[in-house]
């Protein structure tokens, strides 16, 4: 069930949208301004976004229509979902659409058949529903007004919507878009972590389904001489393409970009959003031109004369299991009478390779497989107390282990320690005492290399540029 008719007032003009929402994505914004055509779209992100999102955001501006985007703070997450519509009815009067629930401001959330939404429109008067309309109004107002700053909203607790409904709008604190991380836990929030990309074992491989368990010993043994892998199932499977081993992980690229660029935590390697925006070139795994190579492959069995090449090719090792097995072949394999089905094995083989074909189309696919890593936001669980301090000091606990070493080549703690150096002494003796101090003195200015006075947060966040680009 598509939701993007709680949006809709047919015959009316939408004069502007308010949207504020921890989590946006592109499609339903590009969804609800072909729909609405507002000429003024107004968006509040949690302040843990990505910089792309409110880039993403600005992109949608156009003749006609004007769009400004805004942070929203708060001590967790900003996790209120709010749609507000300001309509201008046929005769010229203003009306107002309220929509609220558990739907973020994406795709997922409102094409239906995806997430399970609970979600609520109501019509709003400017006679039965002025907090509502006032909170509405003073979020745009900030939104419009901040620069460089903040602005609040403040909470409303109890506003009634209608007999028996009561609504509880939150305080916002709204920042600049452009704004630093102006505070460390936010800085850590806006990061990115690191993790080893793992395709699924089936890409890139024809899977044989048995029709009987394959014994261990002299047939397994057989099954493996001809080329096919096999784990002791029903399933065996062979690649089909010949990459000579290049869609393995391999090790780190040249330069050690983990060590350098990223911090250990417990979910994950860390790096800030800056660095990864500066440096992801870098973010890859040895053995990239070879899964660069292997795709080009892949892409080529578009090509039918290829294809079939290949095909035959895996067929001519179906029928090598076939004849390896002797008398009993028919046991494991399908069969059209006295040879094995290779119309069958044709068909799985055409629906494996249409499949990869389809994945490796897929930009965020591609990237990951030749990089060999995934990259991907921090969760937001500020608000769980106990285990964001946990992963913060996961953070400090490996610029403690930094201190210890003779030489440590992690630009995070020759920054940090630069910095916090200058404040207080032995910053690194204690993980706890490390994550106190960067919350107390991210703010404090320090003079940088060239004398000039900036924040310790923003002088930590330019590690990245203490060396050239490798």
């Amino acid at each position: 069930m598509s939701h993007y008719d709680l949006f809709e007032r047919p015959g009316w003009k939408a004069r502007s949208v308010l949207v504020v929402a921890p989590y946006v994505e592109k499609t339903f914004f590009q969804r609800l301004v072909k729909d609405l055509a507002p000429g003024m779209l107004t968006v509040v992100i949690d302040d843990g976004c990505r910089p792309e999102d409110v880039k993403m955001i600005r992109a949608l501006r156009s003749k006609g229509q004007q769009v400004q985007v805004a942070l929203g703070g708060a001590s967790g997450l900003v996790h209120a979902k709010v749609f507000h519509i300001e309509w201008e009815t046929p005769g010229g009067k203003s009306a107002h659409s309220f929509v609220y629930g558990s739907g973020n401001a994406t795709r997922q959330a409102f094409d239906g058949g995806i997430n399970s939404e609970l979600l609520c429109r109501a019509w709003l008067t400017a006679t039965h529903h002025k907090p509502i309309l006032k909170w509405l109004r003073a979020v745009r107002r900030a939104v419009t007004d901040v620069a460089d700053g903040h602005a609040k909203v403040q909470e409303i607790p109890n506003i009634t919507l209608a007999d028996g409904i009561i609504v509880r709008l939150p305080t916002i604190v709204v920042k600049d878009a452009t704004s630093k991380a102006d505070n460390f836990d936010l800085w850590l929030q806006r990061g990115r972590l690191a993790a080893t990309f793992r395709p699924d074992p089936s890409f890139l491989r024809v899977h044989i389904d048995l029709h009987a368990d394959l014994p261990p010993g002299t047939l397994e043994q057989i099954v493996l001489n001809v080329g096919f892998e096999t784990q002791r199932t029903r399933r065996l499977s062979i690649p089909y393409l010949q990459t000579a081993g290049a869609i393995d992980g391999g090790t780190e690229g040249s330069g050690h970009w983990r060590s350098r660029y990223f911090a250990l935590t417990q979910l994950s390697d860390w790096c800030s959003a800056a660095c990864h925006a500066e440096r992801k070139h870098l973010f890859r795994k040895a053995g990239h031109v070879g899964r660069a190579r292997t795709l080009t492959l892949l892409a080529g069995l578009k090509d039918p004369s290829r294809r079939n090449r290949v095909r035959a090719r895996y067929l001519g090792r179906v029928e090598g299991l076939w004849g390896a097995l002797g008398t009993e072949a028919k046991i494991y394999l399908s069969s059209n009478g006295s040879h094995v089905d290779l119309k069958h094995y044709g068909r799985q083989f055409e629906k494996r390779v249409d499949y990869d074909l389809k994945r490796a189309a897929d930009d965020e696919f591609r990237t990951q497989f030749i990089d060999g890593v995934e990259i991907i936001d921090v969760p937001r669980f500020r608000v769980d107390t106990r285990a964001w301090n946990a992963f913060a000091e996961s953070f400090t606990r490996q610029l403690h282990m930094e201190n210890i070493k003779r030489r440590s080549v992690s630009l995070i703690y020759q920054r940090t320690n630069a910095a916090l150096s200058k404040r207080v002494e032995n910053p690194f003796d204690d993980p706890r005492r490390t994550v106190k101090l960067l919350r107390k003195h991210w703010n404090d200015l320090i003079e940088d290399k060239d004398g000039k006075l900036i924040t310790v947060g923003a002088y930590i966040d330019r590690y990245h540029d203490i060396v050239g680009d490798d």
